[in-house]
């Protein structure tokens, strides 16, 4: 749910209650829910649009942390005039990108902070004025789960993911910023590596799955060890056996340390 603050959008008289409620957590690809309740002021209040901006806290190549603007929705009913005093619920229900990056695994946080910024138009060649912002609970797809349920039986569990700004060369993607899952290996071996780095492209089809060894001090991808992967689809959960291609990425070539 939201987290409910006084605002004052214009002029004192003008002065009006803002609060956002977010329906749940949300998945990516799913329906993003939820309304925004205003309260009028002292006076009629005209309202262009309320638009509802979601966000992911991200690295950038230089190592700082910066913001990063994921899609934005519009609560409806839009041009509306809130009447001194008025009660009036907006509401909003848009799908998430299929790339928005998961705040959640199994119920765990996993340090990724995602956020809606509620923000109001007033018209009239006004910018607009942020007047809330909601914590945003991504739980991960059940592909993303059951996949690395099946690293954890190799030995590798999941610690945490980071989003940092970037691309993978060469593939479809819409969004600037990449999610990583970094697990930690727990059964020694000579020929395998202390932690992964896991990311997964995911599309309304299912996720390319790239996997390599993990170089936490390295911010680009060209940058980073060449990255093993294999294709998995949505629809195959609870039917297919990913355990051979999990095996195969852990157990082929020697793991190079670099490019």
């Amino acid at each position: 749910m939201g987290f409910k603050r006084l605002f004052g959008v214009g002029e004192t008289g003008d002065a009006i209650e803002v609060d956002t409620h977010i329906l749940g957590p949300a998945l990516p690809g799913g329906e993003l829910r939820g309304e925004v309740l205003l309260r009028g002021g002292r006076r009629d209040t005209y309202i262009d649009y309320v638009d509802l901006h979601v966000h992911v806290r991200c690295t950038d190549h230089d190592g700082r942390q910066s913001t990063y603007e994921i899609d934005t929705h519009s609560a409806e009913p839009g041009r509306l005039t809130l009447r001194k005093g008025e009660e009036r619920r907006l509401t909003f229900s848009q799908r998430l990108p299929w790339e928005t990056p998961p705040s959640e695994l199994g119920g765990r946080a996993l340090g990724v902070a995602l956020s809606v910024r509620s923000r109001i138009t007033r018209g009239d060649g006004d910018d607009g004025i942020e007047v809330d912002e909601d914590l945003l609970h991504v739980s991960a797809l059940p592909l993303h789960g059951a996949l690395l349920d099946l690293f954890a039986e190799e030995g590798y569990l999941c610690d945490a993911a980071e989003v940092v700004e970037g691309d993978v060369p060469g593939t479809e993607q819409r969004l600037g910023i990449i999610q990583t899952f970094l697990l930690t290996g727990h059964v020694p071996g000579p020929d395998r590596p202390d932690a992964l780095e896991v990311t997964f492209q995911t599309n309304a089809v299912g996720a390319m799955v790239h996997v390599r060894r993990a170089a936490p001090d390295e911010r680009y991808w060209e940058d980073k060890p060449p990255a093993r992967r294999f294709p998995a689809a949505h629809h195959e959960v609870g039917t297919v056996d990913w355990r051979p291609q999990v095996r195969e990425v852990l157990s082929g070539p020697a793991w190079p340390a670099d490019r």
